[in-house]
């Protein structure tokens, strides 16, 4: 029998899972399967009527009557400029650094429960890879995670 001292790693017991895991909302925008942190995700919604708001962004789609709540609506496609040939089918509902706000998705997969150790950094240089914090290989293929800070930067005062 052996003694493990205090500054000894204590051992790993067999089944006993040692990684953290993370939980992503999965979705589609056109075929990129896309991960967002499930700390940000307030709701999934159905298309709700849009009403455009003039001399805004072209990515700012209008806003929208959530329960009494006006939200503006963003569609990320065209903020990071992939071109948009599917019609976006729900909307996600966020807090981000400048607040509430809904963003466009093709499709809504569900969650996906990611150990920590399984995140790999972002290696893809494509039109938006700077909007991703990383990547991981799921059940349902890789997954690419979208960095809300980096697309949503808080405003500086």
């Amino acid at each position: 029998m052996s003694l493990v001292l205090s500054s000894q790693k204590k051992p790993i017991i067999y089944g006993q899972d040692t990684s953290k895991i993370l939980e992503f909302l999965g979705v589609y925008l056109e075929d990129e399967f896309i991960g967002i942190s499930l700390k940000n995700v307030l709701e999934i919604s159905k298309i709700l009527e849009i009403f455009p708001v003039p001399l805004t962004q072209h990515y700012i789609k209008g806003v929208i009557n959530l329960r009494g709540e006006i939200l503006p609506v963003v569609s990320v496609k065209e903020m990071v400029g992939v071109k948009e040939t599917k019609e976006p089918t729900r909307l996600i509902v966020l807090e981000t650094n400048l607040g509430k706000l809904a963003i466009l998705v093709d499709s809504v997969y569900g969650v996906i429960k990611i150990p920590e150790d399984n995140l790999e950094p972002n290696p893809m240089t494509s039109i938006y890879s700077d909007y991703l914090s990383n990547v991981a290989l799921t059940p349902k293929g890789f997954i690419s995670i979208i960095d809300l800070d980096k697309l949503f930067p808080a405003r500086e005062e």
